[in-house]
């Protein structure tokens, strides 16, 4: 069986971590009932063992077989078989790997999840002083879905709690939306737990989904999306207040750029993701004409490419329009 070497070790896990190998009563949700070190050495010795490709700091020993726990006591000395075993890996500078602050968090208050992800500008790397974790945990036995922000040890977290069942339904929603950012992190985020093979599942059907697109828009969700970029497009050209052009200009922005995204049956984002996905499709000329307005350029580039957005879209849209309102 192959060996890790010790550069092998170093550049997966670095040079700051330490190895627990904790045991949790089957069957039973709560923090461990047996906590313990183990050396380096033990870790590189039984890590081959498993397929824990993207979790490269998590062995689970849950339902192993019998080969494989008889080669693990070898070099960890027995084990209880009333308990499930994990070995996580534990550095002594949390401040300064925050995917191991995620996962110290989801180790400490859900200890028997059943899948983790981290997503976000951390799991992409190109995260700031200012990022936060976002993370999804799969919870079987979760009373209902959740979503909280909380701090733990010194890192913001949005934490998104759901069972399996409450997760497809957020992602059916989102997927109708354009906007599916679970979806997002499932597929671009970092696996950190997968105690039974749900994360990868998890993962493997968000990268299907996000592959096949959002639905097709109807011609009345076009219809409503010309509507409204003209009517601003239209405020925007009779501003002649320079405060309000900029109010105008940043809505007509976000309005159009949605339209152009729509238009490519791509998926939408809000804030900073919206810049990201009109990257992707090669739209940001838009926001090329923008920066040229905020910056007193004048309006004439952005005019011009919001007026080509709405041709692309089937143009202008004014007289004619009708929304009968829903019935009270």
């Amino acid at each position: 069986m192959e060996r890790m070497s010790a550069d092998d070790a170093r550049h997966a896990y670095g040079d700051n971590m330490g190895w627990r190998l904790k045991g949790y009563a089957k069957r039973h949700s709560g923090p461990p009932v047996s906590v313990r070190d183990i050396s380096r050495a033990q870790f590189l010795q039984i890590r081959p063992l498993f397929d824990a490709e993207d979790n490269p700091w998590l062995v689970d020993m849950h339902e192993v077989s019998p080969e494989i726990r008889q080669h693990v006591e070898q070099v960890l000395g027995p084990l209880d078989p009333a308990q499930d075993y994990y070995v996580t890996g534990h550095p002594l500078d949390w401040d300064k790997d925050p995917v191991q602050v995620a996962r110290d968090l989801i180790d400490e208050r859900y200890p028997l999840a059943t899948a983790a992800f981290l997503g976000g500008s951390v799991a992409a790397g190109n995260y700031t002083a200012n990022s936060d974790l976002d993370i999804i945990v799969i919870v079987d036995d979760l009373a209902c879905a959740f979503r909280e922000t909380l701090e733990h040890r010194g890192w913001p977290v949005e934490l998104f709690c759901h069972t399996i069942e409450s997760f497809q339904d957020f992602v059916a929603r989102d997927i109708q939306d354009r906007r599916p950012p679970l979806l997002h992190m499932c597929a671009e985020g970092f696996l950190m737990l997968d105690a039974n093979g749900t994360g990868q599942r998890m993962r493997a059907e968000a990268r299907a989904l996000l592959d096949i697109g959002p639905p097709h828009p109807t011609a009345t969700e076009l219809e409503d999306r010309r509507y409204g970029t003209t009517d601003l497009l239209e405020d925007l050209i009779g501003a002649r207040d320079e405060d309000e052009r900029l109010f105008v200009a940043a809505r007509l922005l976000t309005c159009a750029g949605e339209l152009a995204l729509v238009v490519q049956n791509r998926w939408l984002g809000h804030g900073k993701w919206l810049l990201r996905r009109l990257r992707e499709a090669k739209a940001d000329e838009l926001v090329d004409a923008y920066r040229a307005l905020v910056r007193g350029e004048g309006a004439e580039w952005f005019i011009e490419v919001v007026e080509h957005v709405l041709t692309s879209a089937g143009g202008r849209l004014e007289a004619g329009y009708r929304r009968e309102a829903l019935p009270r």
